[in-house]
């Protein structure tokens, strides 16, 4: 498998940092909820236990590194966004963090019993590299665990539906690698092998996201991503109304007894192991 990676990566690399800075608590508030039903499962993979030695790289808000704490483990979170150091120091007091790049970690090599990364892998200018980076600073035998959305999720990719089917999706912006580039097992699995781990598996795990009101999903968008908030800002005129009428259009259909949404938003979570 060939892995993409962005073509402009300074520019990319300053855009998402950016972006995070700006837009991190927005996404703690709106899609926390979703990815925190992925932290279980992703510190399985990982094999993260009492006395584990851990490594959250694109940390975020802190919900990997809070959790492996109560697993007993020791665990540092590492992201380039200091707005997202900041805080996850705030929802996880007793935690370390650290500001720092995905594909050039700050650790020598084998130091870590496991590595994971919570959606993280989309974002970084060369994802390979990253990959690479916690293969190298795992011990051998440790285990790396990385989730990314699933690309049959509807949450993101609906956005994605409704430009092309109304507006414009030649937006002036830093190319970056394709955000579901990794959305199936399969993909995320040769990813994985491709830079060298082994034991490598992949499953997709179910996930819903509960969301009011379609101009609430249209907010949290806005307020809480960057790529796919730059596609939906870029939209004007006719163009906006009418990719807002076709987002409110298609979520009919997730609108439970309560009049919430129960939007499908699956992630899948790979794992693999350094071989000595």
């Amino acid at each position: 498998m060939t892995i993409e990676k962005s073509n402009s990566p300074v520019e990319f690399a300053a855009f998402e940092r950016t972006g995070w800075d700006a837009n991190i608590a927005g996404y703690d508030r709106a899609f926390g909820t979703v990815a925190r039903q992925t932290v279980a499962p992703l510190l399985d993979a990982a094999a993260v236990g009492r006395g584990s030695r851990v490594l959250d790289v694109c940390a975020g808000p802190g919900m990997l590194t809070a959790a492996a704490l109560a697993r007993g483990a020791q665990a540092i979170g590492l992201d380039f966004s200091p707005a997202a150091v900041e805080l996850a120091r705030q929802n996880v007091p007793g935690g370390r963090f650290e500001q720092g790049d995905a594909q050039s970690l700050p650790f020598p090599d084998r130091s870590f019993d496991a590595v994971v990364c919570g959606y993280g892998l989309m974002h970084v200018p060369e994802p390979a590299l990253a990959l690479a980076e916690m293969r190298r600073i795992l011990k051998t035998a440790g285990r790396v665990a990385v989730s990314v959305w699933d690309a049959a999720g509807v949450g993101f990719s609906l956005v994605y539906e409704a430009v092309r089917a109304h507006g414009r999706l030649e937006v002036a912006l830093p190319h970056g690698p394709d955000f579901f580039q990794f959305g199936t097992p399969d993909k995320l699995e040769a990813a994985l092998a491709n830079v060298g781990f082994v034991d490598v598996a992949a499953l997709s795990v179910a996930q819903t996201w509960r969301v009011e009101s379609a101009d609430r999903y249209v907010e949290a968008i806005l307020s809480g991503t960057v790529r796919v908030r730059a596609v939906l800002a870029a939209q004007t005129g006719t163009a906006a109304v009418a990719v807002s009428a076709y987002l409110a259009d298609n979520l009919e259909r997730f609108r439970g007894s309560d009049g919430a949404y129960a939007v499908p938003m699956p992630a899948v979570i790979g794992s693999g192991v350094k071989a000595p």
